[in-house]
This record gives structure tokens, C-alpha cells and sequence, in this order.
């Protein structure tokens, strides 16, 4: 068994090479390492990637992504995990352990961890090396039902009464509409706030952006939220291709994009900016910038 640890330079050269590509399990895909040799945070020497092979095959890899958080007043380099995973033929080797604690050597124990399984949250919280943080609350708003995809997920064997549970569900949005426009009626949102789409971000936004993140942990500016933007690790496609199949972790999306959303005030100018990521049915807020003040808005 041969573990590897592949830096941002790596990448870089595996990106040309076929054979890296060749493997039965696929360790990375080339947009995520597209992704990582383009973030404006890493360095060429940053391992961003741990791989280990058994028989020239991929049994198992632990993704890194470098990055900066800052506290104390000071810039501290971290690296997030991602992508931890090992073939289950070899779990009771201690292969995962041994690939968190490679990665825990790398970055000098300052490494990150956002989400994760079940199982990955129990080793890292067996391995004493980290300390969870005060999670934010935030709100799962539904502004369609789409009833009919959860009950059918659920219960497949329904699918005979999935032409009822259509029509169902386009009864209920149709309240959820009527609902909505009596909101906007009620607070003239629509008047008082006006809102500009952006694919990347300008400089009007990234001057905004300076000012209003000092309070943040990672402090994304402009070129960071450009390089998120502009490299996603999810491409959408109509359906999984051949590296997607071999890769364990999302890479692949019937939709996927991510938008950035001006707010602006009348007379005040903006006042807010919003970083969207939208996946399929599904939208979710990544950044937000505003001034204490207009938050209610």
C-alpha cells in the first residue's frame, strides 16, 4: 500500500497526464483540480490532495483544499477537507485515520471541516484534533411544494398516482403565488429595493465587498469569489458521465450555477450584495454583505 501526496503543482501536471486518469476509482475529477490550480488562495507547494493505491489502484484519498481564515488580527493558512473516502475493503486497516492525520501534518493541525457524513464526523471527533463551532441558524424556505419528487423518493411504489400528485402540487404553488403577491403588495419591496444579476464580480462589488467583510472568518474579497464563480467543482450536465461514475462526491448536476446579486436603495445607493448557488430545484444563499441597517429590508 503506497500513500501520495499530490501539491497545487501536482494537479497542475496530472491535468496533462492520461494515466493519472486511468484508474478504476477515480481520486479527484479535472474540473475540482482545474478548480484548485486556479484558487487564487493556494500556493504551488499546498498539498491539496492525499491519495493511496494498493496494486496501482486508487483504495482511497482525501481532498484539501487550501485557503486563509483570519482571527487575532493575523492571516492564518488553513486547509478544508473534502472528499474523504476509502474503499471499504480496506476500512479496518486504518486507512481513513492515517489520511487524516497526513492531512493534519500538512497544514500543522490547522485544518477545516464543513459538513461531512456521519461516519466522518465520528472519526474526526474521536481523532481530539477539532473543535466544533457554534453552527448559524438559518431558514429552509419552500417556494414550491414539489411534493411529488419527496413522496416518490420515498415511496416508489407510488408511482402510478404521480399524475395526481402533479396536479396537486401545482394547486398548492398556486397559493404560494397568490400569498407571495399579496407580500410584495403589502411591503412595497419591489419599489423600494431594486436588484442587478452578475456573473462575476465587478468592482463596484468587490469595493462593497471589502468594506462590509473584516467581521468574517475567511474574508472572501473579489478575486476569491471570482475564482468560485468562474470554477465550479459541479458542471451541469443532462447526465453522469464515465469520471463521475468513478468519482464518490458530487461532480455532476442536472443544473448548477452560481449568481451574484446586487441590492441597491433608492437615493442610498447599494447596499447589499447576495452570492446564490443554485443546484437543480434548489437555491442557497453562500455569501451575504449588507449594512446592519438595511437587513430588515
Amino acid at each position: 500500500m503506497e500513500f501520495k501526496t499530490f501539491t497545487v503543482a501536482d494537479l497542475g501536471l496530472a491535468l496533462l497526464s492520461e494515466d493519472f486518469w486511468l484508474t478504476k476509482t477515480l481520486p479527484i475529477t479535472k474540473q475540482r483540480a482545474r478548480s484548485i490550480c486556479h484558487n487564487p488562495r493556494a500556493e504551488k507547494d499546498d498539498p491539496a490532495l492525499l491519495v493511496v493505491y494498493q496494486d496501482n489502484q486508487v483504495v482511497g484519498y482525501l481532498g484539501i483544499l487550501p485557503d486563509k481564515v483570519f482571527f487575532n488580527n493575523a492571516e492564518h493558512k488553513l486547509g478544508w477537507l473534502s472528499g474523504w473516502w476509502v474503499d471499504p475493503g480496506i476500512e479496518a486497516k486504518g486507512v481513513g485515520a492515517i489520511l487524516l492525520y497526513k492531512a493534519l501534518n500538512a497544514y500543522h493541525d490547522r485544518v477545516g471541516v464543513s459538513g461531512g457524513s456521519k461516519e466522518a464526523r465520528k472519526a474526526l471527533h474521536a481523532s481530539q484534533k477539532f473543535i466544533a463551532l457554534k453552527p448559524l441558524k438559518g431558514l429552509d424556505i419552500r417556494l414550491r411544494f414539489n411534493a411529488t419528487r419527496a413522496i416518490l423518493r420515498e415511496f416508489p411504489w407510488m408511482k402510478p398516482f404521480r399524475v395526481g400528485f402533479k396536479f396537486a402540487d401545482i394547486m398548492l404553488d398556486e397559493v404560494v403565488n397568490l400569498r407571495g403577491f399579496f407580500w410584495e403588495r403589502r411591503t412595497h419591496i419591489r419599489r423600494r429595493l431594486s436588484f442587478e444579476y452578475v456573473s462575476s464580480i465587478d468592482e463596484e462589488t468587490g469595493a462593497f465587498i471589502e468594506r462590509h467583510n473584516h467581521h468574517d472568518l475567511t474574508r472572501k474579497g473579489k478575486a476569491a469569489l471570482d475564482w468560485i464563480m468562474t470554477y465550479p467543482w459541479i458542471v451541469s450536465a443532462p447526465q453522469k458521465d464515465s469520471a463521475s461514475r468513478r468519482y464518490f462526491f458530487s461532480s455532476t448536476s442536472a443544473r448548477f450555477f452560481y449568481l451574484g446579486v446586487k441590492v441597491f436603495e433608492q437615493n442610498n445607493g447599494m447596499i447589499g450584495f447576495l452570492m446564490l448557488s443554485v443546484r437543480d430545484d434548489r437555491m442557497r444563499v453562500v455569501y451575504s454583505h449588507f449594512e446592519s441597517r438595511h437587513a430588515p429590508s
